[in-house]
């Protein structure tokens, strides 16, 4: 261990020895910017009251559909919205909540830890899509004794469903178009 750690400080850098290596690991590399995240009450209110839900067995999933134009400049009201554009011109925002009823601190951020880890590995899947949208994500009691494969899976399933219903709303299909005309 000592001919290691002199090893590594002729290279002129400190290690940190309880760190993880990162050449090994095979989790995908993804981020989970400022930007993205979902920070006003008023912005997971309107959320919960005008969008839609998607239930999973760990967690219930609030998304809804938002203006892509809102979200660059300002509003009616002339206040400035977050300005998280993608290339694809969506702009993906997501938040958590876990109350207050599943337990201490500890145990609450400890759930809003592994759900943002998932969605930070999935975020990809909503960023490429031509939408925008808010997700709330509201994790159930059982999401602590939960294997983080499974969690993955129901972030997975539910971003695939939001982008589906998003995309798909977007759509006019042969019969609105008829009555448009």
């Amino acid at each position: 261990m000592a001919k290691l750690r002199a090893d590594r400080s002729e290279c002129g850098r400190s290690w940190n020895t309880n760190a993880v290596d990162d050449s090994v690991s095979d989790t995908p590399k993804g981020s989970f910017p400022k930007a993205v995240h979902l920070l006003k009450h008023s912005e997971f209110e309107r959320v919960y009251q005008q969008g839609r839900r998607h239930f999973s067995g760990n967690m219930t999933v609030f998304y809804l559909r938002t203006a892509n134009e809102a979200a660059t400049g300002p509003d009616e009201a002339g206040t400035k919205q977050p300005s998280c554009v993608r290339a694809g011109g969506s702009t993906v925002r997501v938040g958590f909540t876990v109350s207050k009823a599943l337990g201490g601190s500890v145990e609450r951020n400890r759930m809003r830890r592994r759900t943002r880890e998932a969605v930070r590995h999935h975020l990809q899947m909503l960023q490429v899509a031509s939408v925008a949208v808010d997700v709330v994500i509201n994790p159930k009691k059982s999401l602590m004794t939960a294997e983080f494969s499974q969690i993955s899976a129901e972030i997975e399933r539910a971003f695939r469903v939001i982008r589906q219903n998003c995309e798909g709303a977007g759509k006019i299909s042969g019969k609105q178009e008829a009555r448009r005309v």
